[in-house]
């Protein structure tokens, strides 16, 4: 007789791993700053979302939304969600996921302040905490020659 299903642990990343995982998190990061000010955010979407080289390494986009936000914690200091999101949007699309940028706002919203996250196959993946609490107000990739698309 089996027991019960145990879930395993991910495999751990080996520390030549974790250092490029974060050499390109951060560079990704710096980048997607410097086009968020030249470009409007549908352009920035478009140039994550083109051709890249394929990762060796495939992780759990939701396992990676949690690394790439602990990645780009420096101490107290947290980058806004946008920029995080951008991020994990481009690593997901180098391993081969096919990631949506989500827009939206609180659900009981009292002002313009916005939140994004990303999803794959219409599931939430991170950055942490995720939709909790806001609704789409629009979408940006996930297909080939995507555009906006309005909730």
């Amino acid at each position: 007789m089996s027991g019960p299903s145990v879930r395993e642990a991910p495999p751990k990343l080996l520390t030549g791993a974790k250092a490029a995982l974060t050499f390109r998190a951060w560079t990704t990061f710096l980048q997607t700053v410097a086009e968020t000010r030249r470009h409007p955010l549908p352009e920035v979407v478009a140039v994550l979302e083109g051709p890249s080289r394929s990762a060796a390494l495939h992780i759990d986009p939701r396992r990676l939304g949690r690394i790439v936000a602990k990645v780009l914690r420096l101490g107290p200091w947290r980058p806004r969600c946008l920029f995080t999101s951008l991020v994990l949007f481009r690593l997901l699309r180098e391993q081969g996921d096919r990631p949506v940028l989500v827009i939206g706002l609180p659900t009981h919203a009292t002002g313009t302040r916005t939140h994004a996250w990303i999803e794959v196959d219409d599931s939430e993946v991170g950055p942490p905490p995720g939709s909790r609490g806001h609704l789409a107000l629009a979408r940006f990739g996930g297909a080939p020659g995507s555009t906006v698309q309005g909730v």
